[in-house]
C-alpha cells in the first residue's frame, strides 16, 4: 500500500474514532434528532474533506500539492485536538468520581476549557502566528574576530519553504520590511527557500530581491532544494528544476556558496564566509564538502553556513571554525519559552535546535526559521529573524 494511502485511511479511522467517542460522552446534550443529525453532518463534513484530499493530491505532482497539504493538515488539526483532550479529561473525571467528587468537577472543566484553549492557540498559529516574527538579537565574542568587523550585524534567515504559502500570503513581504528596517551588514539565507520545485519561488522573486545588506547576500542549499523528495519522470527535469533553483536565487540577489568561500574585507581586515551543501545524516542527502568549503581560509576567523546542525559536532568540531550558522529544524514549530527555559519536541532528534551553542571556543547558532512545512503554522516558538552581532573580546 502506498504511503498516501496509508496516512489517508489512518486519518480517516481517526477522525470516526474521535468522532464517534465524542458523541457518546456528549449523548445527553444530544437528546433532540436535528442536533444529533448536525453533529454527523460535522463529521460528515471532514469525511468528505479528508476524500476530497485523497483524491486531488494523488493528482497534483506540481508546487501546488504541498500547500494544499498543509491546509488540510491545519483543518484537522484546528477541529479535531481540541476534541481529543476533551476526550481525554472526560475520560479522566469519570475515573475521578469513583475517588472525590471534587475532582470530577475540576477534570470536566478542565476538559471544556482545554478544548477552548487548544483551538484558540491553533487559530492563532495557522493565522496570524505564522510571520508573527521575532526579532532575536545575539551578540557573540570571540578573541580572533579581527577589529574591522567588531559590532558587524549579520541577519540570519532560514527554511522559507515557498511553495508553503499562497500568493496572498502577508509573511515574506513582512519578513522583507524587518530584515531591511535591520540594516544589516550581510544577510545569509542557510537552505530551504523550497519545498522541491523552483516555480515555488517565482511569486516571490520581486519581494525577496528587496533584501538589502551593506556587503551582499549569501546562501546555501538545504535538504528540500534539491528536488529529492518527489518523483521525476525524467533525471533531465531534475537536474533543469534545480539549475533553474539557482537562477532564481541569483535572481533573488543572492550569491550561492556551494563548498565555497568569498572573503569579506573591511578596512583592510579580512573575514571568510563559508558554506557547503547540505550535509546531513540519513535518510537527508549529503552533498556537503567541507574541506573544500574551507580551501585558503587558513589563518583567517570563518563563518560556516551550513543548513543541517548535526553537522557542526560530526565535522565542524573539527577544524577551526569559530561560527556555524544552521537551520533545518524549524524546532518542530512548536514548544514553549518562558525566560530561560525552552523546550520542544525536537529536542529529542537534534541535540542543537534552536538557539546558541558553544563548545570550548567554538559557537553554532541553529534558527528554528521563518517558514513551515506540514503544518501549516507555529505553535508556541514564534519564526525567528536572527540578528547576530559579531564582537570582539576586551582582553583583561
Amino acid at each position: 500500500m502506498r504511503s498516501g494511502s496509508f496516512i489517508f485511511i489512518a486519518g480517516l479511522i481517526l477522525i470516526l474514532l474521535i468522532d464517534t467517542a465524542l458523541f457518546f460522552l456528549l449523548k445527553q446534550k444530544l437528546r433532540s434528532k436535528w442536533k444529533t443529525i448536525l453533529y454527523w453532518l460535522h463529521s460528515l463534513l471532514f469525511v468528505i474533506i479528508l476524500v476530497t484530499y485523497h483524491i486531488i493530491i494523488s493528482r497534483l505532482k506540481g508546487p501546488e500539492a504541498y500547500f494544499w497539504i498543509e491546509k488540510v493538515i491545519g483543518i484537522i488539526f484546528l477541529f479535531y485536538t481540541p476534541k481529543l483532550l476533551y476526550i481525554i479529561f472526560k475520560s479522566l473525571s469519570w475515573v475521578a468520581c469513583l475517588f472525590s467528587k471534587l475532582a470530577c468537577k475540576i477534570l470536566r472543566v478542565i476538559a471544556w476549557y482545554s478544548a477552548l484553549l487548544a483551538f484558540l492557540i491553533l487559530l492563532f498559529s495557522i493565522t496570524w502566528g505564522r510571520y508573527y516574527y521575532k526579532i532575536e538579537t545575539v551578540p557573540v565574542s570571540f578573541d580572533q574576530l579581527p577589529t574591522a568587523f567588531d559590532g558587524y550585524k549579520i541577519v540570519q534567515l532560514t527554511d522559507l519553504h515557498l511553495g508553503s504559502y499562497g500568493k496572498s500570503y502577508k509573511g515574506i513581504p513582512r519578513l522583507v520590511k524587518e530584515v531591511n528596517a535591520l540594516h544589516p551588514d550581510v544577510i545569509v539565507f542557510t537552505g530551504d527557500m523550497v519545498n522541491n520545485f523552483a516555480a515555488e519561488m517565482t511569486p516571490w522573486i520581486d519581494q525577496l530581491s528587496q533584501l538589502k545588506a551593506k556587503d551582499g547576500k549569501f546562501a546555501v542549499t538545504g535538504n528540500h532544494d534539491y528536488g529529492d523528495y518527489t518523483h521525476w519522470k525524467h533525471p533531465e527535469e531534475k537536474r533543469e528544476n534545480l539549475n533553474q533553483f539557482f537562477e532564481n536565487m541569483k535572481a533573488m540577489g543572492f550569491h550561492m556558496l556551494n563548498n565555497d568561500n568569498v572573503p569579506l574585507i573591511s578596512q583592510g581586515d579580512t573575514l571568510y564566509l563559508a558554506g557547503v551543501e547540505n550535509w546531513g545524516k540519513p535518510p537527508f542527502p549529503r552533498y556537503g564538502q567541507l574541506n573544500k568549503a574551507l580551501e585558503r581560509t587558513e589563518g583567517h576567523f570563518v563563518l560556516l553556513l551550513s543548513h543541517d546542525p548535526s553537522h557542526w559536532r560530526a565535522e565542524g568540531l573539527q577544524h577551526s571554525i569559530p561560527l556555524t550558522l544552521s537551520g533545518h529544524t524549524h524546532a518542530m514549530q512548536m514548544g514553549i519559552k518562558i525566560g530561560n527555559y525552552e523546550w520542544s519536541p525536537a529536542k529529542y532528534i537534534y541535540p542543537e535546535y534552536d538557539g546558541l551553542y558553544r563548545q570550548d571556543h567554538q559557537y553554532l547558532y541553529v534558527s528554528r526559521g521563518q517558514g513551515y512545512l506540514g503544518f501549516p503554522g507555529r505553535i508556541g516558538l514564534r519564526p525567528v529573524i536572527t540578528e547576530i552581532i559579531l564582537t570582539k573580546s576586551v582582553k583583561p
